[in-house]
């Protein structure tokens, strides 16, 4: 091995190692209970060390979001392959991010605070463009069982919406209800519970809306409910989804 080739799988290592004490920090003491200085010396490295993987704080915050993304992202490859339907498929994709939050609720946390315009202006751009390259499997599963229902003809032609642009309501009712969700006592005040049943009615009056076949009725509950058990036993069997607590996260009643 090259002394280039070490140092380099040496930075490599101390990076991961900074990324994972950081996670380790944020799910422990809070993400507003993470010190730069504090988890350096956790590492047993100078602050200045640390400081040359990461420019700021955003920088750390954006690479311990970017490494689970990537976890996340990689469980939406095999939906658009799924024996579904295209609406189904695109139910899975919700379903998918749904169970996921549940398992995951600090990386939710972090990526709502990351992406608000005061932290996200102070993320560098190499840091941002990781981050967004590290949930492209994402975007490329929305993108596929979208322009395969335009091909099948369960969706209308294409006007001056694209695949993405259409990703982007259903992607907002979700990033939406996890804030909500996420902050507690907030729709208690408002007698709203079971946050995600909500999200999954409002997600199939969207695609109602855009007369995406076959149609599914939002205020037939028993319907939305057997839908949405199907799906997730198809998730279950293609290795995706798994068994989540009985907290508000199932179909709606």
């Amino acid at each position: 091995m090259s002394t280039e080739d070490r140092r380099r799988r040496e930075r490599e290592a101390r990076e991961a190692l900074f990324i994972e004490r950081a996670h380790e920090r944020i799910r422990e003491d809070g993400l507003l209970g993470l010190q730069m200085s504090k988890l350096a010396a956790d590492c047993e490295y100078a602050t200045g060390t640390l400081y040359q993987h990461f420019e700021s704080r955003e920088d750390l915050l954006a690479a311990v979001a970017a490494r689970t993304t990537r976890e996340r992202a990689g469980r939406f490859r095999a939906i658009p392959g799924l024996t579904l339907g295209t609406r189904s498929r695109m139910l899975a994709i919700v379903l998918t991010d749904i169970d996921f939050a549940a398992q995951n609720p600090d990386y939710y946390r972090l990526t709502q605070y990351l992406v608000t315009e005061v932290v996200w202006a102070n993320v560098s751009v190499a840091r941002r463009e990781a981050l967004l390259e590290a949930g492209r499997p994402i975007s490329e599963a929305v993108h596929a069982v979208v322009a395969e229902a335009r091909e099948r003809g369960d969706l209308p032609p294409a006007r001056e919406i694209s695949e993405e642009e259409m990703g982007l309501g259903p992607w907002a009712l979700n990033v939406g209800m996890q804030s909500l969700a996420n902050a507690r006592g907030l729709l208690d005040a408002y007698d709203i519970h079971r946050p995600y049943d909500h999200l999954i009615r409002h997600f199939h009056a969207l695609m109602t809306g855009w007369r995406w076949e076959p149609r599914l009725d939002p205020d037939e509950p028993a319907v939305v409910r057997a839908e949405t058990d199907r799906v997730r036993a198809s998730l279950r069997a293609a290795g995706i989804g798994e068994q989540i607590a009985e907290d508000g996260l199932s179909a709606a009643d």
